[in-house]
């Protein structure tokens, strides 16, 4: 007995099953080529972070010493240091900052205005 015929226009087995492969590696391609531009664009995009890295270490490791706080400005490219003692420094009650009062010297804060609070 011979094997039943496909039509004449019916595709063959072969080519069904070449097709299903050939698109699934496309779409593993297209996968491995989007993960590859997202590596990428995360490089680049890091690239200028790594730049204020290097520029401002001195400043860094001094800020660092000091144990001041370091907020990284314009996309690492700028640093801003804060002293976090100045944190402690309050307006002076008796003469509102001003630092004197009927035109001497405040007492409290010694004329600076402020007083540093805790103390």
């Amino acid at each position: 007995m011979s094997q039943p015929r496909a039509p004449a226009g019916a595709p063959r087995a072969d080519t069904w099953t070449f097709r299903v492969r050939f698109r699934r590696a496309l779409a593993r391609a297209a996968r491995a080529v989007a993960i590859g531009g997202q590596v990428l664009l995360g490089w680049l995009a890091a690239i200028p972070s790594r730049l204020g890295d290097r520029l401002l270490a001195m400043n860094d490791a001094e800020a660092y010493w000091r144990d001041w706080q370091i907020i990284r400005t314009h996309g690492g490219l700028g640093r801003r240091y804060r002293d976090p003692q100045f944190g402690t420094l309050a307006e002076c009650p008796k003469c509102r900052g001003a630092g004197v009062t009927a035109d001497l010297p405040c007492l409290p804060c010694l004329g600076t205005g402020r007083v540093t609070l805790g103390r």
